[in-house]
């Protein structure tokens, strides 16, 4: 991946500013591969400090949502960005205002039911080099970046979870390098995008997503494209990025940097202007 040009980049800030100058502009972004580059521990995970400053700033002037699969408690604590509405769990936990100042921290708490699944791939994957098992308060995640084989565990991972899945009727997701168990009946990030644009009625909205899991919210944003001024959907790409997001985005961009970049020009332009 080459990346666009400024001049290119600076084109596609424009009708941003523009609406953003009004307050009129909904950004909203995933946070993993999207504002922070993917790690191999996912709790060291931060949004790049570029992309914090420009979304903390662009919160001032318009509504800046993260939409993520990790659940809130976590999120809140890996993404504390002032005034950036944060929603966990793919959008299924309520949102809420992240911040420095001290606040209480959201509840994590996973059912009964979630914790004996965990305690279960905990003991099928024991034997699984680099293999991770995650419990979070809707769902139980398995990572297998760290795998010697990420093939070979990926496929033993599918045959474990999907035996789960059936028989616990939750959904088996894939993402990069993870796979997923959840209730999934509620709503998706497609689900939490239309809430936020039914809640926040802006006159144009942008999303930024790099994986499967983001998916819905490109397709859901573009539904609404007829109501908009402005619908556009960005696929924020790694060699790991899924055909289908490619298509479905408007623009690619190459990586998190270009995201923060593309926001940066937002925010220069709407400094300029003040």
């Amino acid at each position: 991946m080459l990346g666009i040009p400024q001049q290119s980049l600076n084109e596609l800030a424009a009708p941003l500013v523009r609406l953003a100058r009004s307050g009129s502009l909904l950004v909203a972004t995933d946070f993993d591969g999207t504002l922070a580059p993917v790690v191999r521990d996912p709790r060291r995970a931060r949004p790049l400090p570029e992309a914090a400053q420009v979304l903390t700033a662009l919160a001032l002037r318009t509504p800046v949502a993260v939409i993520s699969g990790r659940d809130l408690a976590n999120l809140f604590v890996q993404c504390p960005l002032p005034g950036v509405l944060l929603l966990g769990s793919y959008g299924l936990e309520p949102w809420q205002e992240a911040g420095t100042s001290p606040r209480p921290l959201p509840p994590s708490n996973p059912s009964p039911r979630l914790r004996r699944i965990a305690d279960e791939l905990r003991e099928s994957t024991r034997d699984l080099a680099g293999v991770e098992v995650e419990i979070k308060t809707l769902g139980v995640a398995v990572h297998y970046r760290n795998a010697p084989d990420r093939h070979a565990a990926a496929l033993e991972l599918r045959r474990l979870l999907s035996r789960v899945s059936q028989r616990e009727e939750l959904e088996l997701l894939q993402g990069r390098r993870v796979l997923e168990l959840c209730d999934r009946r509620a709503g998706d990030k497609g689900t939490a995008l239309v809430q936020l644009l039914d809640h926040i009625s802006p006159r144009g909205c942008v999303f930024a997503g790099d994986d499967l899991g983001d998916l819905p919210a490109m397709v859901q944003l573009h539904r609404r494209a007829a109501d908009l001024e402005l619908a556009l959907a960005f696929a924020v790409l790694s060699p790991e990025t899924p055909d289908p997001v490619r298509e479905e985005a408007d623009v690619c961009l190459d990586g998190p940097e270009e995201w923060a970049r593309l926001l940066a020009g937002v925010v220069e332009e709407l400094a300029k202007a003040a």
